[in-house]
């Protein structure tokens, strides 16, 4: 009798790298000796103690603290071998954006920073660092606060928002993208206007006894366009090639290309204020981004 053929369904080639950088992550070690009072805080904070020394959310500062341990542990990982090439990227893309604050560049060093570990996507493995960390946490580390953490920030994205209501408590913002509603409280100071669409990272509340959302860079705020013009947007792109093969979510979380919305931002700078930085025009219309430029479409 002939004995039964087993199929064994192959892996992708990038899912075989992603698992052989994965691999080596865990047999190295990583310190985090920069940013030690970053991991006190966040664990002060999960404890639930009143941070009555810092002014602001302490849900912000919670993931402020995690995402400088992420950065401090990305600029580890990306000296491994198989990642080197997309160290090179991220590093001429830093070159090139100079990120900072308006006037020397709109790219923002806190939008940046997040943009890198959470959004950027290594096209050799399909990983962000953000994930690759959130690995490591997962083999090698006891502390469920920091796991809890960077899994918020790895399942974030960068949106638009139309601001709803602003008042004493904070602000609401919808999200344009699912049309959900919650009362949020912004880092930067800056407290809105009402009908202003706010491209910013947004995050659930990390301590138990709030229901404040924060937001994580400070917002670039459209105030020549409505929500409607952004669903017209979404729903453009979701017609479009490239969005046939990929969900609305993706695209705001990882562009069209490694520093899609880094070259967005660029080429819709306006003006800016200390807490927040004006922006126009939409990312598939070169002629309404006032620094669209031939050589860098989107």
């Amino acid at each position: 009798m002939r004995k039964p053929t087993i199929m064994i369904e192959k892996q992708k080639p990038q899912a075989l790298k992603a698992e052989k950088v994965l691999k080596q992550v865990l047999s190295q070690r990583f310190t985090f000796e920069v940013n030690q009072a970053d991991l006190e805080l966040l664990r002060f904070i999960a404890e639930g103690n009143d941070v009555n020394g810092k002014p602001g959310d302490p849900s912000f500062h919670a993931y402020a603290a995690t995402l400088n341990l992420a950065n401090e542990f990305a600029t580890q990982a990306l000296d491994i071998l198989e990642l080197v090439p997309f160290n090179n990227q991220l590093a001429d893309l830093q070159e090139k954006y100079t990120p900072s604050y308006p006037p020397m560049s709109p790219v923002t060093s806190a939008f940046f920073a997040g943009w890198m570990v959470l959004d950027a996507r290594d096209s050799f493995t399909g990983l962000t660092l953000g994930e690759v960390f959130a690995h490591y946490l997962q083999h090698t580390s006891k502390m469920e606060y920091l796991r809890k953490a960077i899994g918020a920030l790895n399942g974030s994205c960068c949106s638009f928002y139309e601001v709803t209501e602003v008042d004493s408590h904070g602000i609401k913002l919808r999200d344009i993208a699912d049309e959900r509603e919650v009362q949020s409280w912004n880092s930067s100071g800056y407290s809105g206007r009402a009908g202003e669409i706010w491209y910013v990272r947004l995050l659930p509340p990390f301590v138990a006894q709030s229901n404040r959302w924060v937001t994580m860079n400070t917002p670039y705020v459209f105030r020549r366009s409505r929500r409607q013009t952004w669903q017209a947007i979404f729903e453009r792109y979701q017609h479009s090639e490239f969005g046939a093969g990929h969900s609305l979510r993706e695209y705001l979380k990882h562009g069209k290309s490694l520093g899609y919305w880094l070259e967005f931002i660029f080429q819709a700078f306006e003006d800016y204020t200390g807490n927040m930085i004006l922006v126009t025009g939409v990312p598939d219309n070169p002629a309404s981004l006032p620094r669209s430029h031939p050589e860098d479409k989107l």
